[in-house]
Formats: C-alpha cells, sequence, structure tokens
C-alpha cells in the first residue's frame, strides 16, 4: 500500500513540494485572524466599557489595534505572494502532470502486485481486428490524422498499420498497438472475463515506463465507466470529479490562479490520456449517449481508449443507426478466446511445484468439452487457479478441492455449470486456512462469504448496479425506516447528554435547553439528500507547517494577550492568564484546520479517505466542543461567579464536544463517517458486516485477490463475480 504521505524527490534529492500551497493557507489564516483581532477587540472594548473600566477599554483598543494590523499585513503578504506566483506559474502545469505520472505509475504497479498479474507471467491474450460496421472507415482515420488540423501524429506516418487487418497481434503488446494507429484512439471489444481490465493496467504501466512518456507529457489515467451518468455530465465534469476523488491533491487551485482544478486544468490542456473501462457497466440507454459524450469531449490529437463487451457496444452503435454513433475515428479489435494449450501450460506453471502441476495431469488429458471451453479466458483461467493451486507458501496437499472433479458429467454437463462451480468455489478457495497459523486469515469463510454477498447485493439493489464499493454510500444500505430509527436513537442521545449537562451548569432550566439541542440533532441527522455526499478533505486537525505554525504563534500570543487582558480586569489577574494562555495554544494550532492535502504522489486508498473524513468529523466535533463550552462557561460565569463558569464551560464543553459536535459530524453536508461509522455499527450487530469492516475490506483486497482497488473505491474482482453474489 502506497504511503499517502510520501512527497516526490527530485533528481538532485530535493523535496518536491507544490508551490502556492503553503501561500494560499497563510492567506486564509491571515483573513480568520483579522475577524478574530476584530472580534475579540470589539468584546473587550464591550466587557470594558460594561464594568466602567475606561482607561482599560482604551488599552485594551490599542492592542487590538496593532495586532489586527498585523493581522492585515500578513493577508497582505500573501496575496502579494500569490499573485507574483500567478505571474510565472503557468508553465508549472506540466510539472503537475509529471507528479501525477508518478502517483499513477506506483498506484497501478502495486495494484498489478496484489492482482498477481506477472505471476508466474501474464496470460497472453491476443486480439484481432474488430468487424468493420463497429468501427470508422479505415480511410477516414488516415485521412484525419493527416489533415494537420491539430494533429501532431504526420511525422510518424511511416510507422502506422495500413490496414484494419495489420491491427491483429498479442502478447499485451497494447501500447505498441496504440503508436501505430494513426488517430491514437482505440476500441478494445471482448467477452465477460477477456482480460479487457487486465490489457488496460497493462497499457498504462507501460505508457508510464521508463523512456516511454515525454517529460509534461499527456498521463494515463485508468476510470472506470461505472459510475457514469452520461445523460446529466459531460465526459470532462465526470472526470474531474473522478480525479479528485482518487488524487485529491488536483482538487487544489491550478497553478496561475485560474480559477480552476488542477484536475480541469490537465484536462483542458488535453494532458489526461483517458483509458476508459468497462462501457458495458453503464446502463443499456446510456451507452449510446455516453459514446456521443465521449466525441463532444475529444480534441483534434487527443488519444482516447475504450474497453466494452463487444455485445454492448454493438448495441450502443446500433441504437441510432446512420448517425455515426460509434467512437469517432477509432480503431477497433477484439480480443480472442485462449487456446487450451495457453491455459494448460498456464495452470501447471503457477502451480508453484511439480507436484503441483501434477494434480492437473489427468483433467488437461481428458480436457472433456465443456471444461475445455469454459477455461477459455483470463478470469476463469485465475479463478481455477486460485481454487485448485497452492498459494506463495502453500504445500500442495493443503488445497483439499482436487481439479479432478470437474470431469464428473453429471455436476458440471456444460460450459455454464462449470463457470458456475468456479465463481461458487473462488471465495472459500480464497480464505482457506493457511497451515501456517501466522499467515491465516482474521475472518472464517462462511463469515467472509456471508459479508461479501451482503456487499455485492448492495451494489446490485441499493445503487443500481454500481461497480464502485464506496464505504461513503454504506448507509444507503439502509431502509428509509431504518435511517429514521437512527436517527431517533442519536437524537434521544444527544438530548440526554445536553440535558445533563445543562442541568450541572445552569440548573433544572436547563434542561429545556437540552431537549431543544436533541430536537435539533434530531433533525440535523435526519436530514436526508439528495444523493451519498463524498468525504471531505478541506477540515483536519494537524500540526500545522513549519511557517502556518510561526504565523500561529505569533497571533496566538497577540489574541491571547489581548483577550487576557481583558478578562484579568473583570476577573483578576490569575484567570487573565489562563485564559490567555488557552487562547493562544488555540489559535496557534487552528492554521491545522486548514490543511489540504497537496501531494500529487500520493495514490489515496479507501482506508486513506476515511481517516482523512474521520479526521474531518472529529474536528468539527472539537470545534463544536470549544464553542459550547466558552459561551456556555460566560454565561455561568455572569450568572454564578468564576466557579460555575469555569465548571460550565469543563462540563459543557465536554459534553457538548460529544453532542453538538457529534451532530454536527452527523450531518452530511460537514463530514460523512458519522454516518457511516453509526451504519457499519448497525450493520454488524446484525451479523450483516464484520466490525472492522475496513480491515475486512483490505484483507479482501491485499491478501485474498476478492476485491481490487480503483483509487478510493474497492471494486469487485470482477463484474460477474458481483453478480453471481448477489443473485444467491
Amino acid at each position: 500500500m502506497i504511503d499517502p504521505l510520501v512527497r516526490v524527490i527530485d533528481r538532485d534529492g530535493d523535496d518536491v513540494r507544490m508551490g502556492g500551497s503553503s501561500r494560499a493557507r497563510v492567506r486564509r489564516t491571515g483573513v480568520v485572524a483579522v475577524v478574530l483581532l476584530v472580534g475579540s477587540a470589539v468584546t473587550a472594548v464591550v466587557l470594558a466599557r460594561r464594568y466602567h473600566l475606561d482607561a482599560a477599554a482604551t488599552l485594551v483598543g490599542l492592542v487590538g489595534g496593532v495586532t489586527g494590523l498585523t493581522g492585515l499585513w500578513l493577508a497582505w503578504a500573501a496575496y502579494r505572494a500569490d499573485r507574483e506566483e500567478a505571474a510565472a506559474g503557468a508553465q508549472d502545469l506540466a510539472g503537475v502532470a509529471d507528479q501525477l505520472a508518478l502517483a499513477v505509475r506506483r498506484q497501478w504497479e502495486d495494484e498489478a502486485a496484489l492482482r498477481r498479474l506477472n505471476d508466474p507471467y501474464p496470460l497472453p491474450v491476443r486480439w484481432v481486428a474488430a468487424d468493420s460496421e463497429l468501427t470508422e472507415h479505415w480511410e477516414s482515420i488516415v485521412r484525419l490524422a493527416t489533415s494537420g488540423a491539430g494533429w501532431p501524429l504526420a511525422p510518424r506516418a511511416g510507422s502506422w498499420v495500413t490496414a484494419p487487418s495489420e491491427l491483429a497481434g498479442g502478447d499485451n503488446d497494447l501500447v505498441g498497438l496504440l503508436e501505430r494507429v494513426p488517430t491514437g484512439r482505440l476500441v478494445v471489444l471482448g467477452g465477460p472475463g477477456a482480460g479487457k481490465t487486465m490489457l488496460a493496467v497493462r497499457l498504462v504501466l507501460d505508457l508510464l515506463a521508463d523512456g516511454r512518456r515525454a517529460a509534461g507529457g499527456p498521463v494515463p489515467v485508468l476510470v472506470s465507466l461505472a459510475s457514469w451518468n452520461p445523460t446529466t455530465q459531460t465526459l470532462h465534469d465526470w472526470l474531474s470529479q473522478r480525479l479528485t476523488a482518487d488524487y485529491p491533491s488536483l482538487a487544489a487551485p491550478a497553478p496561475g490562479d485560474v480559477g480552476t482544478s488542477r484536475a480541469q486544468a490537465l484536462l483542458d490542456a488535453g494532458l489526461i490520456l483517458a483509458v476508459l473501462d468497462g462501457l458495458d457497466e453503464i446502463g443499456e440507454a446510456g451507452r449510446a449517449r455516453a459514446i456521443i459524450r465521449i466525441n463532444d469531449a475529444l480534441r483534434p490529437g487527443q488519444r482516447v481508449v475504450l474497453t466494452c463487451r463487444r455485445t454492448a457496444y454493438q448495441q450502443a452503435i446500433s441504437e441510432r443507426p446512420g448517425l455515426g454513433v460509434h467512437l469517432a475515428d477509432a480503431a477497433g479489435i477484439q480480443l480472442c478466446p485462449l487456446d487450451s494449450a495457453t491455459v494448460a501450460y498456464y495452470l501447471r506453471m503457477s502451480a508453484g511445484s511439480t507436484a503441483g502441476a501434477a494434480r492437473w495431469d489427468i483433467l488437461l488429458t481428458a480436457w472433456p468439452p465443456p471444461v475445455a471451453q469454459a477455461l477459455r479466458t483470463p478470469l476463469t483461467a485465475t479463478l481455477a487457479r486460485t481454487i485448485y493451486n497452492p498459494r506463495p507458501d502453500e504445500p500442495s496437499l493443503a488445497v483439499g478441492d482436487s481439479p479432478d472433479e470437474l470431469l464428473d458429467p453429471i455436476r458440471f454437463p456444460t460450459r455454464t455449470a462449470v463457470e458456475q462451480h468456479l465463481f461458487d468455489g473462488f471465495i472459500p478457495a480464497a480464505y482457506r486456512p493457511h497451515p501456517n497459523p501466522a499467515r491465516r486469515c482474521r475472518w472464517q469463510a462462511d463469515d467472509a462469504e456471508r459479508w461479501l454477498v451482503f456487499l455485492a447485493r448492495h451494489l446490485e439493489h441499493a445503487l443500481g448496479g454500481s461497480v464502485d464499493l464506496a464505504w461513503w454510500q454504506l448507509p444507503e444500505a439502509l431502509s428509509p425506516r431504518q435511517r429514521a430509527l437512527q436517527a431517533c436513537l442519536v437524537g434521544l442521545a444527544g438530548a440526554f447528554a445536553g440535558c445533563l449537562a445543562a442541568w450541572l451548569t445552569i440548573g433544572p432550566l436547563g434542561l429545556t435547553i437540552g431537549v431543544g439541542g436533541g430536537l435539533a440533532l434530531w433533525i440535523s441527522v435526519g436530514h436526508e439528500p439528495d444523493h451519498a455526499q463524498s468525504p471531505r478533505w478541506a477540515v483536519r486537525w494537524n500540526l500545522p507547517e513549519a511557517d502556518l505554525l510561526v504565523v500561529g504563534l505569533v497571533l496566538g500570543l497577540s489574541i491571547g494577550m489581548e483577550i487576557g487582558l481583558g478578562v484579568g480586569l473583570v476577573s483578576g489577574p490569575i484567570v487573565g492568564l489562563v485564559v490567555g494562555l488557552v487562547v493562544a495554544v488555540t489559535v496557534a494550532l487552528a492554521p491545522g484546520f486548514y490543511t489540504m492535502p497537496l501531494d500529487l504522489a500520493a495514490a489515496v486508498s479507501p482506508p486513506w479517505v476515511l481517516r482523512k473524513d474521520r479526521a474531518a468529523f472529529r474536528s468539527i466535533g472539537l470545534v463544536g466542543g470549544l464553542i459550547s463550552g466558552l459561551l456556555v462557561g460566560t454565561m455561568a460565569d455572569i450568572a454564578g461567579g468564576l466557579t460555575n463558569g469555569i465548571i460550565g464551560g469543563v462540563v459543557f464543553g465536554t459534553l457538548g464536544w460529544v453532542a453538538l459536535g457529534f451532530g454536527l459530524g452527523l450531518n452530511e453536508r460537514n463530514a460523512v463517517w458519522g454516518r457511516f461509522a453509526l451504519t457499519r455499527a448497525w450493520l454488524s450487530t446484525r451479523g450483516r458486516l464484520p466490525r472492522d469492516l475496513m480491515g475486512f475490506l483490505a484483507d479482501a483486497h491485499e491478501g485474498r485477490g476478492v476485491l481490487r482497488q480503483v483509487g478510493a473505491v474497492y471494486q469487485f474482482r470482477h463484474a460477474e463475480l458481483q453478480r453471481r453474489l448477489a443473485n444467491r
């Protein structure tokens, strides 16, 4: 797993940081400081005049004016620095692309290793040219590429294929084929499990290999089309959202302060080579529209790769006959089934030992037609390997099932029966106990299968057939009645906490505040958004970087001195000193709320996204607790004296953190983790999911190979596996 905090190191060994991020945060800190300084100065003056301390009011106003000018100077300095950066920052977009390329390469290298694409070697997939009715006429493709209207490929015309028949090839060298297509646009067609996604992953890695991609050039990015709704979103709008979800750094402003995100700027500049995987995963009614949207987004000279099942693509382009709905100016290839000799050699070589390879002799010698027909795709071949071959460091005797069982003509009379058996046997095989106790899985196969079935049904039914398993969409698995009951329980808990805090600080009359707070919490939690909200990255509780920490300390001491002076004149020097120090520390750490993850070298993972959103949730709770504690403490101090004020502030601040902060966090406008945590607890108590859901999903991805990771979401290893589990 990639460390999300790793930074890019350039050739000189220096730390490469994203320009402008620190200055932007200093600017925000300065603006916030001005607001705090003005507000605190006004408050101090009002307090002094309230107690008829005219001299003190003058002194407090003077201190506020000095610190206010300091904040204004910081804001102006940050603004001026941003303007200077904007004048010279346009050329840095190529650097952003280079760092994104490094992140994409690291991401898919790790994913290829986890999927064991090279263990023992990649299955050699071959292809032929797609049928002519599925693609543009070859003459039109060549004519467009040589038109000179924005097409830079003409100097390489000597390396192009001269006819569609020359597209045939294999050995996974898809990047070589793409470079020989005049327009650099390609449609990859094939049946279920034919290896389209595997080829797309290898294409991305080959395009990013050393010496292949020019510095500052387009970055190949593999994205699944399953989450795209082409009826409501353009391709670039959707791609921008996916890029910022998978690489949060791209949500930051683009170099040059052009008013767009880095993701959108890269798309606008043509620095993204989109590898669009799985057109067939879009609903049938939207596929033709999706192709039209892709065509609208393409510019002269821009390359693209699209994968789809052949039947789905043929249906999409025939939906509007005569309108040219096929992918514009793209060549097409059709993946071929694996031959029996290739599959037999692969199964023996992946057995790990001579004894393991011998287990296949009887089956591969007989090679009954249903088995031979079923094991002709990379998907079914790898399923058979997982079920019948030992894992690394596992003796062949530990594998209970034998491939000889596939010889039974009663159990496996057809190809479909063999394929269903392989899907059904995959989960138990992935979770079978390892002979080495240190390498055994935490979860039993029966439990894991039950949980995975629930998640597959969640995707198929609650989310309309989506393949993206996003943790923040888990609340969608609950029925409306369950969501209402959840909101009631949280509201009651919030009312109890509020009543307790109010009774301890204000007295019996404070019970009204607690009941009102609980009702507000209920309304907040009961809010049903139109769609599942995305995680939040903006609010974080971290120690700021060194430059921001210095700024925070200067402002904190200034504001703390001002407020402490005002409180000290009213309540005594000791109280003033304590309040001043608390305010100083709080303001010094405040810039941590404005940090943004700007490290493009870190491709995110679902657990990383969850940690960031959970940090936002806790920060919101902390802010709610501090505000409620300060307000109630001040009220109790005025009403009942210093002792009541201190007790009230601490008690109500602590319970406010739990009640008010929790309620704010549960509102999905602020953070998603709160609802996710409640839903996970609810479902785990009913046996639908494990208590450590994220640990289970990470193990299913990294240790079992049941899931694959695509940026910030998980997916089942194959859509067919998801559908098989969901329909049990």
